[in-house]
């Protein structure tokens, strides 16, 4: 049964989502929900290394520049994050914001910033998540790789 707990992120939320252990998440997958040109809703796939809460009210994201999803995201304003995993499950929406068409050492994504609206979260008392979306990756990951230089260029500002 879901539940409107308000507009912020609760401690756990904030906590998975500020950065600060992100390697402990690697392999997740984020869910993003835009609405297309056509009323459609549109998922793509995100990692924790492409966002990072800056507050509890405040959600920063790098996507592609030319994706659909920023495109989107520049059209409509709006979207819905999914972030479920074992025994947890929540919809966040919000309102967004390009702050940077070309982030700065990464030109080829733009940041977006998410303000809150709703944070939902969506529990069945007799139906327990087990996990979550995942990815394997097929090495190991460098510290210089392109989604690390997202991630941190994501948590300076």
């Amino acid at each position: 049964m879901s539940q409107v707990l308000g507009n912020e992120l609760t401690a756990e939320l904030l906590s998975r989502l500020d950065g600060r252990d992100v390697e402990s998440y690697e392999g997740k997958i984020i869910p993003i929900f835009t609405v297309d040109e056509y009323g459609w809703p549109h998922p793509a796939l995100l990692s924790y290394y492409e966002m990072v809460a800056k507050n509890p009210r405040t959600i920063d994201m790098a996507l592609w520049k030319n994706s659909s999803t920023a495109n989107n995201l520049r059209q409509s304003g709006k979207v819905t994050l999914m972030i479920n995993d074992h025994a947890l499950n929540y919809y966040l929406k919000g309102t967004v914001s390009q702050t940077e068409a070309e982030m700065s050492g990464t030109p080829a994504v733009s940041r977006f910033r998410v303000t809150l609206e709703q944070v939902i979260e969506d529990q069945e008392p007799n139906a327990e998540i087990t996990t979550g979306l995942t990815y394997r990756r097929m090495s190991q990951r460098d510290p210089n790789d392109f989604a690390a230089k997202v991630f941190r260029g994501l948590k300076e500002k």
